[in-house]
């Protein structure tokens, strides 16, 4: 994945910083507890593991609409197939072959530009290797950004 610069825009959270503020936190209990996480309704996640499935669920479960980035096809996300399948129940939309390139927005995030994938040849573990197509690019409107990448 590209490096993403503005990774430090209101709205970016690891999700380990996400779901540690939710879970542990109480970031849903605000202000009653003071740790929240912004308020969003359009939540874009990067990644494709079984943290990012947590992360996804729970930011659905907060009522945001979500849509999981990944950059390889469906069949090679990294995540158990029974989270996938839960995420997808719970209308968390899947966008794949995909890779972010930017997150949009100055003081607060307000989208991620992303670029279309193609899988070519294949890489060291014999998936295949995973190459940018040029002029691709496209948005997602986004009020936070959780990164869910190893």
């Amino acid at each position: 994945m590209s490096s993403l610069p503005e990774r430090s825009t209101n709205g970016v959270y690891s999700a380990n910083e996400f779901l540690t503020r939710v879970n542990l936190m109480h970031a849903d209990s605000f202000p009653e507890f003071d740790t929240p996480v912004r308020d969003a309704g359009r939540v874009v996640v990067v990644g494709g593991g079984n943290v990012a499935m947590d992360a996804a669920r729970v930011a659905r479960r907060l009522g945001a609409r979500v849509t999981l980035v990944y950059r390889r096809r469906e069949v090679d996300l990294p995540a158990r197939k029974a989270e996938v399948a839960r995420a997808r129940e719970e209308g968390v939309e899947f966008v794949t072959c995909a890779n972010p390139v930017r997150i949009v927005g100055d003081q607060c995030v307000t989208g991620v530009e992303c670029e279309r994938i193609e899988m070519c040849g294949a890489d060291e573990s014999g998936r295949p290797e995973p190459v940018a197509i040029t002029g691709s690019n496209f948005s997602i409107d986004a009020d936070m950004v959780i990164v869910a990448i190893g």
